[in-house]
């Protein structure tokens, strides 16, 4: 999962994740490896929760790591075969990217004090994946982190709703 306790085993599991997104979709990206492992480093070091990254859950490493990704702009450069609505994103390549590590980190990740694991993957739409990357382009740590941790949270328990708990109802009717 994102963020064991050492930054090099982070940064080539990431490292890893970009390559197989690589081959996987014929896709040429181009990633700025020193930002990206001062980034991991500053997360750790850093964390946006009280009690730091190897206290955090699962959802909260993410958005850490997915608000950086983007905000860093870690993507120098991305091509790859995409929809037009996709082309016209700003900071795509970042969003894609950033979004596809976490959601593959996520597939099989213990939830609730490691009680429970994620088993079916997130599932969108085009449009909603669309929609998704169209917000995600330009997230900040600082800006976003709590929406981008719901957010993920709720994609996963979307798929996995054995996983949530303490429902509470908003609307009456």
């Amino acid at each position: 999962m994102i963020f064991s306790n050492d930054e090099t085993v982070d940064y080539s599991e990431i490292m890893i994740l970009i390559d197989g997104f690589v081959e996987a979709n014929a896709a040429i990206i181009v990633v700025n490896e020193d930002k990206l492992f001062h980034m991991i480093k500053r997360i750790h070091a850093e964390f946006p929760c009280i009690n730091g990254a190897n206290n955090a859950n699962v959802f909260k490493k993410s958005a850490a790591f997915l608000c950086e990704f983007v905000g860093e702009q870690v993507v120098e450069s991305f091509e790859c075969q995409m929809s037009d609505k996709l082309k016209k994103i700003t900071n795509n390549g970042s969003a894609i990217i950033a979004f596809y590590i976490v959601t593959t980190m996520l597939n099989k990740a213990t939830v609730q004090d490691g009680e429970k694991s994620i088993q079916n993957s997130i599932e969108l739409s085009k449009h909603s994946y669309i929609d998704i990357i169209d917000a995600l382009s330009h997230i900040t740590l600082q800006g976003s982190f709590m929406l981008v941790t719901v957010l993920l949270e709720q994609l996963v328990y979307k798929t996995n709703s054995n996983l949530q708990y303490n429902i509470h109802k908003l609307s009456t009717t």
